[in-house]
C-alpha cells in the first residue's frame, strides 16, 4: 500500500484520539484504547518461555495469522507503530462478531469503536480488548473486496506485553515472554535506545543531505510502513529533501495529499551507512517527537528484537543485507488485488500509456508469470529493475492484452 497506508492509519488513529479529547467521553472503549488497552488481559498458552509463527510478504507489509472472537484466520500486518489495533470489514471479516460501543465521524466518515475483542495469535491469547473498526465503505485504504489484502493492523497490544524479534531473512517472528534473556547474551547482537511516544517506538539516526551536512533525528520504528524512509522535511531543521523528485498522490480523510520521491545521499543507521537511499518526503506528515519513519524495506537488512519494558532493540544484519535500495522504474503504481495487482497511478511519462494500460487496468501476468498474493512482492520490484522493459498482461474492461513495458530513470 506504500505511503498512503502508513498516513490514512496514522492519521486514522491520531484523529480518533483526538476527538475523545474534545468530546471527553469516557467510556469503556475510550479508556481503554486511551490507555493501550489497560482494562485488557494477555494469557501465555505455552510451557516454553518462545514460540515461533511463520510470516509472509504482501505489498511490503509483515502479514501474520491471528483470530478474533474465533474467527477464521485473518491477514493482520504486524505493525510497530499502530498504537492501537484496527480490523477493516474485508470478505474475511464480515462474519467476525463484534461488539460495537459506537461511532466516531471522522469529516464525514464513520468507524466504530468495539469492546471485548478476543484476539488468538499463536499461544498468546489477548482478551477484553478494544479495537478500532473500519467499514469498507469508510476505508481510504480499500475500494472493494477485490482489493482488500489484508484484514487489518496490530502493534502495541502485542509489543508491549511480550518480546518480539523479527528474523526478517527467514521470515520468522519469535515471541517470548518479556522476563526472557534471549537473545541478549549473543555477542553478535548490537542493543540500540528507543522511546515510546504515543505507544510507537522511536529511535535515533543520521540523515545527510545534499551537502554533506550530517544531522542527528529521531524516526518512529514502523515494521507497517513498507517501503525505506518516510520523512516531512519541514521537521528536520537543517535538512532539505533532494530537489530531483517525481510525484504521486493518494487521498485519505483530508482529501488528496501529493508525495515526493527521490533519494536522500547518506542515511546512517545502527552503525550502518545507506547511499542514495530512497525516500518519500510527505509534507503532510505531523509528529511532536521525530521527523519520519524507518519502514519494513530498510528494516529487513536486520534481525530485529523488540523489548518495550527494557526500552531498546536489539539488531544483526543477516543475509538479505544490501546497502541498495529500489525506485520505480515504470511510473505505475500497483497495489494487490484477488486477479493480481490493480494499477491506481499512471505517470504521465510512462510508457503505460502508450500502450494503454489504464487507472483501474488489472496486471495478471509480469514477465509471463501469474501475479498472485504469493509473489506479488517479488514480481513487483521487477518495475524497479535495471532491464530495458518487462512483459506485462493486463485486463482492461474485460480485454486481455500484452505488453512490453519499457522501464526508464525517473530521477
Amino acid at each position: 500500500m506504500n505511503a498512503q497506508y502508513l498516513l490514512k492509519l496514522f492519521q486514522l488513529l491520531a484523529t480518533i484520539c483526538l476527538m475523545w479529547l474534545l468530546t471527553g467521553c469516557q467510556a469503556k472503549g475510550i479508556v481503554n484504547l486511551q490507555s493501550g488497552n489497560i482494562l485488557a488481559s494477555q494469557q501465555w498458552q505455552n510451557p516454553n518461555d518462545s514460540f515461533t509463527l511463520p510470516f509472509v510478504w504482501h505489498d511490503g507489509h509483515i502479514i501474520i495469522a491471528l483470530k478474533m472472537n474465533n474467527s477464521q484466520p485473518l491477514r493482520f500486518a504486524l505493525d510497530s507503530a499502530a498504537s492501537a489495533t484496527v480490523i477493516f470489514e474485508t470478505s474475511r471479516t464480515q462474519a467476525t462478531p463484534l461488539k460495537i460501543e459506537g461511532q466516531l465521524d471522522l469529516n464525514g466518515k464513520q468507524v466504530n469503536i468495539v469492546n471485548n475483542t478476543r484476539v488468538e495469535l499463536g499461544n498468546i491469547t489477548l482478551s477484553d480488548l478494544t479495537v478500532v473498526h473500519v467499514p469498507l465503505s469508510q476505508n481510504p485504504l480499500f475500494s472493494d473486496f477485490d482489493s482488500a489484502y489484508f484484514d487489518g493492523a496490530i502493534g502495541y497490544d502485542l509489543f508491549n506485553h511480550y518480546n518480539i524479534t523479527i528474523h526478517y531473512a527467514d521470515q520468522l517472528i519469535v515471541f517470548s515472554k518479556p522476563t526472557t534473556d534471549v537473545p541478549m547474551n549473543k555477542k553478535d547482537w548490537q542493543h540500540y535506545p528507543i522511546a515510546l511516544h504515543g505507544r510507537i517506538p522511536y529511535l535515533k539516526a543520521n540523515l545527510s543531505n545534499q551537502d554533506n551536512e550530517s544531522n542527528t533525528y529521531q524516526f518512529a520504528i514502523d515494521t507497517g510502513a513498507p517501503n525505506y524512509i518516510y520523512l516531512n522535511e519541514h521537521l528536520a531543521q537543517g535538512f532539505s529533501f533532494p530537489n530531483t523528485t517525481f510525484p504521486s498522490h493518494f487521498e485519505n480523510f483530508d482529501g488528496v495529499q501529493q508525495i515526493e520521491t527521490g533519494r536522500i545521499k547518506q542515511f546512517d543507521l545502527f552503525g550502518e551507512r545507506f547511499t542514495q537511499v530512497s525516500a518519500h518526503n510527505l509534507p503532510k506528515l505531523e509528529d511532536e517527537q521525530g521527523i519520519g519513519l524507518v519502514g519494513s524495506a530498510l528494516l529487513k537488512n536486520f534481525d530485529i528484537h523488540f523489548n518495550y519494558q527494557q526500552g531498546f532493540v536489539a539488531i544483526r544484519k543477516n543475509k538479505l543485507f544490501n546497502t541498495r535500495s529500489l525506485l520505480d522504474r515504470s511510473g505505475l503504481v500497483l497495489e494487490p488485488h484477488t486477479q493480481g495487482g490493480i494499477v491506481k497511478q499512471i505517470a504521465s511519462d510512462s510508457h503505460a500509456t502508450e500502450l494503454r494500460i489504464n487507472e483501474g487496468s488489472i496486471i495478471t501476468h509480469i514477465n509471463k508469470q501469474a501475479l498472485t498474493a504469493n509473489n506479488f512482492d517479488t514480481l513487483r520490484n521487477l518495475l524497479s529493475s535495471a532491464k530495458q522493459s518487462i512483459n506485462l498482461c493486463w485486463q482492461t474492461d474485460k480485454l486481455q492484452q500484452c505488453g512490453d513495458l519499457k522501464l526508464f530513470d525517473r530521477i
